[in-house]
């Protein structure tokens, strides 16, 4: 795949976050529930997968191979479901800009962790100032989208 291609294709599936995380938002906001939005958001995402897989969409000749797959690869469903009931919270009360930062911002930090040290099969690629003045924008980032809101930080 093209580097640009990689790009552009990233760059879409994080706009999909940040509509995911105002849909999930407003479900929850109408069902009163973040516990039964995430379960609606997961129901559809199975059901849109499943039938990509029926349909020859994406193929599954593998499967046979999940016994073989490390306890911790099943990890994503839960971290999953955990991520999208806590951003049905967390969206009224900071709003999707400064939750999309912070959701960034961790990601870079746990990223670059993983990265660091190798952890999970990934090649190491080791931590470097450009990185690290990455990491300080996106805290300047939240600050001050935060600060911009009028709301105060509660600790």
């Amino acid at each position: 795949m093209n580097i640009l291609l990689a790009i552009l294709g990233t760059g879409l599936a994080g706009s999909f976050l940040a509509l995911g995380a105002a849909a999930n938002a407003q479900l929850k906001q109408t069902l009163h529930s973040p516990l039964a939005a995430a379960a609606i958001n997961f129901i559809v995402g199975f059901n849109v997968l499943t039938l990509l897989m029926v349909l020859g969409v994406f193929k599954s000749d593998n499967l046979e191979q999940l016994s073989s797959v490390p306890w911790w690869a099943f990890l994503g469903g839960l971290l999953g479901a955990i991520f999208v009931t806590l951003q049905t919270l967390i969206v009224p009360k900071l709003g999707l800009t400064t939750t999309t930062l912070a959701v960034v911002c961790s990601q870079m930090i746990v990223s670059l962790s993983i990265d660091q040290f190798g952890w999970f099969g990934i090649t190491p690629h080791p931590l470097n100032t450009s990185r690290i003045v990455a990491i300080c924008l996106l805290l300047g980032a939240i600050a001050l989208t935060q600060l911009g809101s009028g709301k105060k930080l509660k600790i």
